[in-house]
Parts: C-alpha cells; sequence; structure tokens
C-alpha cells in the first residue's frame, strides 16, 4: 500500500479482486497471494522490495510510484517464506532470507531477472539481512539470534561467507536486527537493547 500524505490517498499494489483458488497453483502472478512478512525499500524510495508467505513463496520488486512490477522472483517449494530481504543501493541486486530448516540466502539479479546465489544460512532462523551502504560495496550482513555473518558474493578469493567475532559482553545477548552505514559499518541491535 502507498499513501500520498498531501491528498490522504492509498494506492495498492497488485490489488485486485480475484477467484478463490489453492496457493499453490500458478504461482507467477501480478501480486502477492498469501501474506507479506518482510519489506525493504530503495534508498531512493522508488523501488520497493517485497516477500511473502505460503507453498511457493514469491519475492515482488514493484515501483512504489506507480505500483507497478518490475519483476518477481519464486523461492523453492521447501523455501515456506521469506523472512528477510534487502535491496542493494545500486539498485541491481536483491538478498533474501527464507524460512526452510537450513536458512538459505539467495541472490538476485533484478535487470536481468536471474538468480545468482544459494547457500545454506545458519542453524538458527535468520532475522534480517542488510546491504553495505558504502559506494561499490557489494557486501551484505545477516544475523540470527546468536551470530552475525558477513557475506562478500564478489570476493575473488571465494570467501563468500565470514563468521563475526562477538566479545565476550555480547556472548548473552540475543541479536534482532542490523543495519549498515554510509562508511560500511555494520550496527547490531540486541535484545538487551543494546547497539
Amino acid at each position: 500500500m502507498v499513501l500520498d500524505t498531501n491528498t490522504n490517498e492509498q494506492r495498492l499494489y497488485g490489488g485486485k479482486q480475484c477467484d478463490m483458488a489453492p496457493k499453490g497453483e500458478n504461482p507467477e502472478q501480478p501480486f502477492h497471494r498469501d501474506d507479506v512478512l518482510s519489506l525493504a525499500i530503495s534508498a531512493d524510495r522508488s523501488t520497493v522490495i517485497t516477500g511473502e508467505s505460503g507453498k511457493w513463496p514469491a519475492v515482488h520488486v514493484w515501483d512504489a510510484v506507480t505500483c507497478e512490477k518490475k519483476c518477481q522472483f519464486n523461492l523453492e517449494k521447501t523455501a515456506r517464506g521469506v523472512a528477510a530481504l534487502s535491496l542493494s543501493p545500486c539498485g541491481r541486486y536483491a538478498a533474501t532470507v527464507d524460512l526452510s530448516n537450513d536458512h538459505k540466502v539467495t541472490i538476485y539479479n533484478i535487470e536481468r531477472q536471474k538468480q545468482l546465489l544459494v547457500m545454506n544460512g545458519a542453524q538458527d532462523r535468520i532475522l534480517d539481512v542488510d546491504w553495505s551502504k558504502r559506494a561499490d560495496d557489494l557486501r551484505f550482513a545477516t544475523v540470527s539470534a546468536k551470530s552475525v555473518t558477513f557475506w562478500h558474493p564478489a570476493d575473488v578469493t571465494k570467501r563468500l561467507k565470514q563468521p563475526g567475532v562477538l566479545g565476550r559482553q555480547n556472548a548473552a545477548c540475543a541479536f534482532t536486527s542490523l543495519v549498515f552505514d554510509e562508511e560500511g559499518w555494520c550496527y547490531t541491535g540486541g535484545d538487551n537493547g543494546q547497539i
């Protein structure tokens, strides 16, 4: 839903009335067929990416002004839903984390509408994902309650992921979120209220 605060008018992405059908049929639709679990907005606020739950969970990338679909990616049947997602600052890539037992991390090229990478994420459910906001930096990070993992999909040494190093103070803290700044520093938030 997009709200114009000047006119107080709302528009829905893909909103339309349709006949009831099994959710597993025809997963390629111009709208979400199940509950939306995750949402991210580009830095310039022109693009929105949303992920849903369901038998064939879909990720929709759409225009925030016109509410028209730019592209759609469907996750594997075992995914069960999109737990978290993020757009790269350049707007070319999307990172998603699913709700499967392996908590798979997937990278999509939005312009080419192609899946680039799928890897198992963490043993625990991944709660958040975010790209580095530093210019020309394609690193991103994921966070679960007990760990932070840094991903380097463009690393020529093929070290795609590295675990974050935690101090003793953070050993008992459960992480809930993370975000990068424009200089490439990553900040995590914990259930103890500390950053």
